[in-house]
Order: structure tokens, then sequence, then C-alpha cells
């Protein structure tokens, strides 16, 4: 069974070699940490990673947004203020899932305790930080026109996927070389990603999804659902199950899949991790979560 892994956005500086060895890497380490030694050589011979992160170099731009991009640049001393935990949804059970026994939390350091002042200052204002911009892009979203503004002048590799046919056309073409016919596959989508592959499964509902795992995906915000076929719907090339994760930390896609449109039969399984504090939207953190692992090596009980 192929593993296909759509990438996110800001990929340019990598090559398909290059992305596939990075990924790799962290897959490897991961599942050494959660002891599935035997399933990684299987899945390093069925991944597929369709790279496109070159495309952006050939229209002679660049992503601007950063996590500091909407944020003072000197940051007081004292501003800190314990962030408000939201009340994560819980996890909706569905035959063949089953919750994985190892739990992981990579925003906290292992002993805080051990923690010198520099520690826990540069600790408390990465939190404030991501507090502050999650909040921000919460509050975009109910300001679609802003939204679509900021998305056009620092997100330039989402605008031109949504708003140009050429450019999607070509990373749909990319994709296509990896995922087409009929032969169950499991798609594992990051970021900018996820909207790519949901995009491109609707188009192909002759496809044989088993599993569809969402990362930090922003498909909740509005401005993006604009962009996309209307009405939303469940991907009819999604034959198993689709497995959202997301992290109360990224500022960009903390939103649960769980209101509509979202409102699908059978439902997305939406489950809210933590990743880095430091690079909250970032692959890594989402792919050495021990629930991540288990979603994507859970369909290679028997490989080959």
């Amino acid at each position: 069974m192929k593993v296909i892994f759509i990438h996110g956005m800001n990929q340019q500086h990598h090559s398909a070699a290059s992305i596939r060895q990075r990924w790799l890497h962290i897959l490897q380490k991961s599942i050494r940490q959660h002891q599935h030694d035997v399933r990684f050589s299987y899945l390093k011979r069925h991944i597929r990673i369709p790279f496109y992160g070159d495309l952006l170099s050939r229209y002679n731009v660049r992503n601007l947004l950063e996590a500091g991009t909407l944020m003072p640049k000197q940051w007081p001393s004292f501003p800190f203020r314990k962030p408000i935990q939201p009340q994560l949804p819980a996890p909706v059970p569905r035959p063949g899932w089953r919750k994985p026994t190892i739990s992981s939390d990579l925003s906290k350091p292992s002993s805080s305790e051990s923690m010198d002042f520099r520690q826990k200052f540069n600790y408390f204002t990465a939190i404030s930080k991501n507090v502050a911009l999650r909040d921000f892009a919460l509050l975009l979203n109910y300001f679609p026109n802003l939204h679509r503004n900021l998305l056009q002048k620092f997100l330039i590799e989402t605008y031109l996927y949504l708003d140009n046919p050429d450019f999607m056309k070509q990373v749909h073409e990319r994709i296509a070389r990896q995922l087409n016919g009929r032969q169950p596959c499991i798609v594992v989508a990051h970021s900018l990603g996820s909207v790519i592959a949901y995009n491109y499964l609707i188009q192909h509902p002759e496809l044989n999804v088993q599993r569809f795992i969402t990362l930090g995906a922003p498909l909740a915000f509005q401005v993006i659902q604009s962009h996309l076929p209307q009405p939303i719907v469940r991907p009819e090339a999604i034959k198993g199950d689709w497995i959202n994760f997301y992290s109360t930390d990224d500022y960009l896609t903390a939103i649960p899949l769980t209101e509509p449109p979202f409102k699908f039969e059978p439902e997305i399984i939406n489950h809210g991790i933590r990743t880095h504090i430091h690079r909250p939207h970032d692959i890594t953190g989402y792919l050495l979560h021990p629930q991540v692992v288990e979603a994507i090596l859970e369909l290679l009980k028997n490989p080959a």
C-alpha cells in the first residue's frame, strides 16, 4: 500500500530528494522511539512525496509570513499570563481506530524545575506568542476580506494555489504522478498540502484512499473554503477514516474540523495535540507525535 505525503508551503529550499530524506529521518526517529522498527522498512519502500516547492521559484515570489511577522519585534519583560487552554473535543471512536497507549506533550520541557531563568523566559515567551497569534488567526476568520488581503501579501504560495489555475494545474500534475488508479493508499497532508489534497480528492472520486490524515490543516478558515469547490463535502475518494490532527499552539490551524460545513457522515475524527512551542506549525512536531505515527502505521499491520 502506497503512503502519499503532500507537503505544505515554504519548501522551495528543498528538492524532491531532500524533502523525502528529511521526512523519512523524522519518521524513522519517531517510529523507533515508539518501537515500530519493522514497519519503517515497509514505509520507506512505499512512501511517495510529490514535490511542488520548486514551482514557487518559477513565479519569483516567496512567502513572507513567519511567527514574528504580525507581532512586535521586541517583547516586554513581563507581559506573560497563563495561556488559556482550550477544551479539546473528545476523540470520536470509529471501527478500526484504537487510541494509542503512549502519550506525549512536545510543548512542555521534560523537567521545568531544572530550567534556568533564560530557559523559562524563552519558554513562556514562545507560549505567549503562540497564544497571541492563534487568537489573531481565529479573529481573522470573522473578517474574510482582511484575511484574503493578508493571504495575498504574506502567504503567496497559498494565494497562488487558490487563485491561479495554472499553478494549481501544475501542482496537481505532480500529485497525479504518484496518486492515481484504484489501488488502496494512505494520504497524509500537512498545512497547505491538506487544502491541496482535499481539492485533488474531490476531483478524483475514483481513487481508493483507505485513510486520509490531515496535519495542521487550515481548512476551517472561511477564506480557504470560499476558494474550494462548493458545497464542501466529504470526498468520495476517501473510503476509510479522515483523521485530522491540529495543534492548540499552532497559530495557523488551531481550529478543529467539527463545525459546518464539516459535519460529514462518517464524521472527521479530530485530535487536538501539542507540538513544539517554538515551531508549532512545523511538520516535525506533528510527525513526532505518537498518535500521528499510530494513525499512519495502523493500516500497515502486515508489511511485506
